[in-house]
């Protein structure tokens, strides 16, 4: 069993993460997106396809994919406002990874990575990398189906149906698969999803290209 199995197998996890997902986070009174295990599942998996194209060992891709489960934990403390649960997630973790192979400095590539993911100010690591950029790929109708505040971006969002993303030598690729017309201006109220891919594909030192239905946008 990997890490990242065991953490989806340990019941003090899934019962934070539970406990996560029943609650409202309103930021500037703007949206309370979903937080819980799916998300948490979905960000794991944008960080596997990143780290695969990146060449990363299967090793790297666990700790990637532990990352993705533990990023976001910080919020079982975090009340209703959520502006400092990076910080609080990268003092939590550990725990979870008690009684495991991990080695010290695995542990410090993780507490950095959590700790940056929200912004990607210090980024030190492909799975620092990765995760920045897979939490901002989430950005599909299971985000905003159920939130309490259905504004436009919720609404806009909610027309998003499937992200992917393709690492090139020349390029970073971002394609979202929407029903109907998508209207960027307004998604581009939640900024960090569209100037996280463009920091992530100029820190690889490649073009970042948004495609919407095949349509190149940018």
């Amino acid at each position: 069993m990997n890490l990242y199995e065991k953490i989806l197998n340990d019941q003090e996890y899934l019962t934070l993460t539970e406990k996560i997902g029943k609650m409202k986070f309103i930021t500037d009174g703007k949206w309370d997106w979903e937080h819980g295990l799916g998300h948490y599942k979905r960000v794991s998996k944008y960080v596997k396809k990143i780290l695969e194209q990146l060449n990363a060992t299967k090793r790297e891709i666990d700790l990637g994919m532990v990352a993705a489960l533990l990023h976001d934990i910080g919020l079982s403390e975090s009340g209703t406002n959520k502006t400092d649960h990076a910080l609080k997630s990268s003092m939590m973790f550990k725990r979870f990874l008690n009684d495991t192979d991990i080695t010290k400095d695995e542990m410090g590539i993780l507490e950095s990575a959590i700790k940056d993911h929200s912004k990607g100010n210090e980024i030190n690591s492909n799975i620092c990398l990765a995760l920045v950029l897979a939490d901002k790929l989430d950005v599909t109708y299971h985000r905003t189906i159920n939130s309490s505040i259905q504004d436009e971006m919720n609404k806009e969002i909610q027309k998003i149906k499937n992200v992917d993303i393709i690492i090139n030598n020349q390029e970073l690729i971002v394609k979202y698969t929407v029903d109907g017309d998508l209207n960027l201006n307004i998604l581009r109220g939640w900024e960090k999803t569209i100037t996280i891919p463009k920091k992530i594909a100029s820190h690889l030192g490649k073009n970042y290209i948004l495609m919407v239905n095949g349509e190149i946008k940018n």
